[in-house]
């Protein structure tokens, strides 16, 4: 173990900062959330905050990403959302039951694909006794700065999820970006035409219209900067599934268009 060939003062000050790393995203998405709610001139410049946070990290070497923050920051803000949504917005008793199921399927369904992306990528890569990934490297195989691990056929390293995204686990990748995008798009919608002035859009579909009076009561603005929040992660995820499809997925079908034609020529 990489632990063993370090000093035991080193050892110790890397597990506090891996505690530490774990926790902060717990604390310090709240506060800035709770922070955000004085005013839309303070929500806008935290969430600017944010965002500029984010595209930082995204730029600066990969190297210097080996953290489990990253993580613990998509885990807190799931369950941040979540628990808004369920013990806010639903207590204001306007999100009938029916959406409230439909809501919870795609969050779950969410999970679970995000749940086997990185449980596939944990068991093939570290244990090297998965049945779908070969450890004998191959000419595609690439050193994953992150992981410190040659990985055959990776495409890219999420330091969002704390693994590598590669062959055997990027269709749960896929899968679980798309159904998050719907999830929130949906909470979100839900959320704003909830604790605004709906209008609406086409059919029983409705939309936020007027928010000017959601700052008026703490709880009605935490709930409407968490959807905002939540908004800027749908963004977000709209670039990821566009990257995927112009970048990732041609590769990924690559090779079974390549079996396709091979079958149709013979």
């Amino acid at each position: 173990m990489v632990e063993d060939l370090l000093p035991n003062g080193s050892s110790k000050s890397a597990a506090k900062r891996m505690d530490r790393d774990n926790i902060l995203p717990f604390i310090i998405l709240p506060v800035l959330l709770i922070i955000a709610t004085l005013s839309f001139t303070v929500t806008v410049i935290v969430m600017i905050f944010i965002g500029m946070g984010a595209l930082y990290v995204q730029s600066r070497p990969r190297q210097k990403n080996r953290s489990p923050f990253f993580y613990s920051w998509t885990l807190s803000s799931g369950i941040c959302l979540f628990l808004v949504f369920e013990l806010g917005i639903l207590t204001l008793l306007e999100i009938t039951q029916l959406e409230n199921f439909l809501f919870l399927v795609l969050l779950t369904s969410t999970c679970y694909f995000f749940y086997k992306m990185k449980s596939i990528a944990d068991y093939e890569l570290y244990t090297g006794k998965g049945k779908e990934y070969s450890p004998v490297l191959t000419s595609d195989s690439y050193y994953c700065q992150i992981c410190q691990l040659e990985v055959n056929e990776r495409y890219f390293h999420s330091i969002w999820w704390d693994c590598c995204v590669f062959r055997p686990n990027y269709i749960y990748f896929l899968c679980g970006q798309v159904f998050a995008f719907a999830t929130l798009l949906m909470g979100t919608n839900l959320g704003l035409t909830t604790i605004c002035q709906p209008a609406l859009l086409y059919g029983s579909i409705l939309v936020p219209q007027d928010c000017n009076d959601v700052y008026f009561e703490f709880y009605l603005a935490l709930c409407f900067v968490s959807c905002i929040y939540g908004i800027g992660y749908i963004l977000i995820i709209a670039l990821v599934l566009l990257r995927q499809l112009f970048i990732y997925l041609p590769k990924y079908t690559e090779p079974q268009w390549k079996r396709l034609f091979n079958v149709l020529t013979v």
